[in-house]
C-alpha cells in the first residue's frame, strides 16, 4: 500500500470514529462560517458543491441553505474515464443512479468545462488539506483532471476545500504529486482560511 492510500483509510477511520451526529455538528459550523464568506467571494451566486457520500462532512443542509440564500448549485456528474461533468441542483431535481458509481445524481442537461465561466467558486471535496493548500482526494483524480483541463487559470473559479478540523494539517503531512492541483481556501468548523494562490507550477499531465 502506497502511503497517499495509507493517510486516506486513517482519515477516513477517524471519520467513522466521528459518528453521524459529530459529522453534523461540524459542518454546521463549518457552513456558519462558509456562507458569509461566499457572500463576500461569490459575486454572481454561482457554484459547484458535491453531493456527499459515506462519511464525507455532510452537504444535504449546506445545498438546501445555498440554494434558499438565492445561489445557483451545480453538482459533478461523474463520467467514465474518470471525467466530470455538472448538473444543475435544486430541490426536488431528479435523481438517478450513477453509471459508474454508488450515489445518486440529478437527471438532467450536462454541462462541460465551459459552465466554468459563470462559476465563482468550486466546493472542492478533500480527505485533507494541508498549509500550502495541497489537497488529499479519495484517489480518483476526477477533480484533478477537470481543474488542470481549464484552459485558463488566472481567471478560473475559486477552489475551495470543505474539511472537518482535524483535516487541516501542516505541509508536508501527505505526499504531493506533480498532477496534484492546490485550493486557494479552506472551510473548516473554526472558519475559512484563505491559502497561498498557485505558489508553484503543476503541468504534469494526469493519464
Amino acid at each position: 500500500m502506497n502511503i497517499k492510500n495509507e493517510a486516506r483509510n486513517r482519515l477516513r477511520a477517524t471519520r467513522r470514529a466521528m459518528g453521524p451526529a459529530r459529522r453534523a455538528s461540524e459542518m454546521a459550523l463549518l457552513a456558519g462560517h462558509l456562507l458569509p464568506w461566499l457572500g463576500q467571494n461569490a459575486p454572481r451566486r454561482t457554484l459547484t458543491c458535491f453531493l456527499s457520500y459515506g462519511t464525507e462532512p455532510p452537504t444535504g443542509a449546506l445545498l438546501a441553505d445555498l440554494h434558499a440564500a438565492g445561489y445557483t448549485i451545480y453538482v459533478p456528474i461523474c463520467e467514465p474515464l474518470r471525467r466530470l461533468s455538472w448538473s444543475r441542483w435544486f430541490p426536488g431535481v431528479a435523481m438517478a443512479r450513477s453509471a459508474v458509481g454508488p450515489i445518486d445524481e440529478p437527471v438532467g442537461e450536462r454541462f462541460g468545462p465551459e459552465l466554468m465561466n459563470e462559476v465563482d467558486v468550486i466546493l472542492v471535496p478533500a480527505q485533507a488539506v494541508d498549509e500550502n493548500g495541497d489537497r488529499l482526494g479519495q484517489g480518483g483524480g476526477y477533480y484533478d483532471r477537470f481543474i488542470q483541463s481549464l484552459a485558463d487559470p488566472e481567471h478560473r473559479p475559486m477552489l475551495l476545500s470543505i474539511a472537518f478540523e482535524h483535516e487541516f494539517v501542516a505541509a508536508g503531512s501527505f505526499p504531493v504529486e506533480p498532477f496534484d492541483q492546490r485550493v486557494e481556501a479552506v472551510a473548516l468548523p473554526s472558519g475559512v482560511r484563505n491559502l497561498t494562490k498557485w505558489p508553484r507550477e503543476r503541468t504534469l499531465e494526469l493519464m
